[in-house]
């Protein structure tokens, strides 16, 4: 399991309840009610056997709450691609997120390789973004989630405002991660990207062909429904073509601005890869 949604769903002993919740609800403020007391239960009965600090209840209702939205909107999970990530991570952060958005749901998990992932909710009424922030290694195996002392950064940026003043506040152990995830949202809207969806590269690959079966409907629905009950996810990738693999970059790379549409009244983000 390398993706920290499937670890939560593994983990946390509320992860089916609360997704229930978030599903069925009409509105997430009454799941958001209704999740925060089944996690005081569960808190209550394992505080009868664990000490458990403040920081852990607060870490734990973020992620309920995270996790329930990524439950309500379809579990999507972006991954990207090791190439892509690396061309990222010698990017400089944009200054501001584009003005109009291109997100594959309005809650995702996009995974950043061998730096962790983002929870991300979209306020679209508000024009705001909620990351929860969680490093790679999150909800280590055989690990009681209550002794792994699971770590989050909750960051809340609107767009297409400046980021600076936004971010002042984030723990710098948090800046790596957070300048990845914020150049991947802006990724997003570049017309270059390849969104490949495809399942686990661990999924077994009989299983995988099966639910490509060219001719079979039932064969394709006996297939998916054997990798979903095993655990496997079906993943968005973003990638780049030409994008070289372990490439050793001298310049950075960088977003410029550019103004588009009658009288110029609108902008976008263009990225200038790192070389």
């Amino acid at each position: 399991m390398q993706y920290a949604v499937q670890r939560y769903a593994a983990t946390r002993p509320w992860a089916r309840r609360i997704a229930q919740l978030y599903a069925q609800a009409i509105q997430a403020a009454e799941a958001r009610a209704q999740m925060k007391d089944v996690i005081k239960r569960e808190l209550e009965r394992a505080a009868q056997v664990f000490d458990i600090p403040q920081s852990a209840i607060v870490t734990e209702l973020a992620l309920a709450e995270a996790w329930g939205h990524f439950a309500r909107h379809g579990r999507v999970v972006s991954h990207l691609d090791a190439a892509l990530a690396d061309a990222l991570s010698h990017t400089r952060q944009p200054s501001n997120l584009p003005d109009t958005l291109s997100l594959p749901a309005d809650a995702f998990f996009l995974h950043v390789p061998g730096e962790g992932g983002a929870f991300i909710t979209h306020q679209p009424e508000r024009r705001a973004l909620l990351l929860t922030l969680v490093r790679m290694g999150f909800a280590p195996d055989g690990v009681n989630w209550l002794q792994a002392a699971d770590q989050v950064e909750l960051v809340r940026v609107e767009y297409p405002g400046e980021l600076a003043p936004q971010l002042k506040e984030v723990a710098a152990e948090w800046n790596g991660l957070l300048a990845s995830v914020l150049n991947g949202l802006a990724m997003m809207t570049q017309p270059k990207l390849k969104l490949v969806r495809e399942w686990e590269s661990a999924a077994p690959s009989e299983w995988v062909a099966a639910v490509a079966h060219p001719s079979c409907a039932k064969t394709r629905q006996k297939a998916r429904g054997q990798l979903l009950k095993a655990g496997f996810g079906e993943i968005t990738f973003c990638r780049v073509e030409d994008l070289p693999a372990q490439a050793e970059y001298g310049a950075q790379g960088y977003w410029r601005r550019q103004s588009f549409g009658e009288d110029k009244a609108h902008s976008r983000l263009v990225w200038v890869a790192p070389r």
